[in-house]
């Protein structure tokens, strides 16, 4: 696991700050054979999404042999959970993966993705 420091709280700032140290962190593991990267960074605002998502995907691509993946969200049980998940699931890999405690998300009353409680 490699946690990330506060990034800056502009988009492109973040990802040139991300790319220029925290890309190489995440290439020395892969070097020393880990075959199971998770890339934890700060929750932020909708707007990193892209580039999170590109990160994730880029570096999964430049190693193959490894899953990679970036988690958002920095503490608590779900963090654990998901590192735990990931590890389980090899097929798993060039993935953004806001954590529900740590991102804003859509739910409904009862927590369901989408859900309205509306009729029809």
């Amino acid at each position: 696991m490699i946690r990330v420091d506060p990034l800056p709280e502009s988009a492109l700032d973040a990802a040139a700050a991300f790319h220029a140290k925290w890309a190489d962190e995440v290439r020395n593991a892969a070097a020393q054979g880990s075959e199971f990267i998770v890339v934890v960074l700060h929750p932020a605002p909708f707007d990193h999404a892209d580039w999170r998502r590109a990160a994730a995907r880029d570096l999964a691509r430049a190693y193959p042999d490894h899953c990679i993946n970036i988690v958002g969200g920095m503490e608590g049980g779900a963090l654990a959970r998901m590192v735990e998940f990931l590890g389980r699931a090899p097929a798993i890999t060039g993935q953004y993966l806001p954590l529900a405690d740590s991102a804003p998300c859509e739910s409904g009353s009862d927590g369901r993705l989408g859900d309205d409680d509306t009729d029809g």
